[in-house]
């Protein structure tokens, strides 16, 4: 399958009774930046480039990345995605803005986004990591069908196991939950 072939004519993913997922624009760059923002304030300051590379990867042909936005208004809420989608097992992910949050907006996108990607890509399974901190987030993977395998850090391979256990004490953000959404 081509990446092109999984928008319709106007660049249309799938929609929602009130969502729509389109193919991520590159005038939504500074709606992104405000997201990125909001959800990582140093984000934009460590570097232009990091924003850079990562918008880039954004539009990339590996990554699916839609823009979710409300039928009724257009407005932008945020995005989902799936990276390396030609790999064996996508990453699944979404960022809303903050206004957006608890508004039932992922619940309703998620299932049918993982439906037709299944559908299109022909994948086994998609996995997303989930900060162990973000309860909402873990209770929706569940709810959605996502199945916990395990807590992965983000930490080197050869990092001292006797430091393992006061890292994840002092800094939490670099260990998450794994969930893996099967067909």
């Amino acid at each position: 399958m081509k990446f092109d072939d999984l928008f319709d004519a106007d660049g249309i993913f799938l929609q929602t009774e009130k969502y729509i997922l389109r193919r991520i624009l590159q005038e939504e760059k500074e709606q992104y930046e405000v997201l990125a923002q909001a959800e990582n304030p140093d984000f934009l300051q460590a570097s232009d480039s990091v924003s850079a590379l990562a918008w880039d990867e954004l539009l990339s042909e590996d990554h699916l990345t839609c823009s979710i936005l409300q039928k009724s208004t257009e407005a932008f809420c945020g995005f989902c995605q799936l990276q390396r989608i030609f790999s064996n097992i996508p990453e699944l992910g979404i960022d809303l803005l903050p206004e957006y949050h608890k508004k039932g907006v992922a619940a309703e996108v998620l299932p049918p986004f993982l439906t037709q990607a299944k559908k299109l890509l022909k994948n086994d399974y998609f996995y997303s990591k989930i900060q162990k901190t973000n309860i909402p987030s873990q209770k929706l993977a569940k709810k959605i069908g996502g199945v916990c395998t395990g807590t992965k850090s983000l930490l080197p391979k050869d990092f001292p196991s006797e430091l393992a256990a006061f890292a994840e004490t002092e800094f939490p953000d670099l260990f998450y939950l794994e969930y893996h959404f099967y067909k």
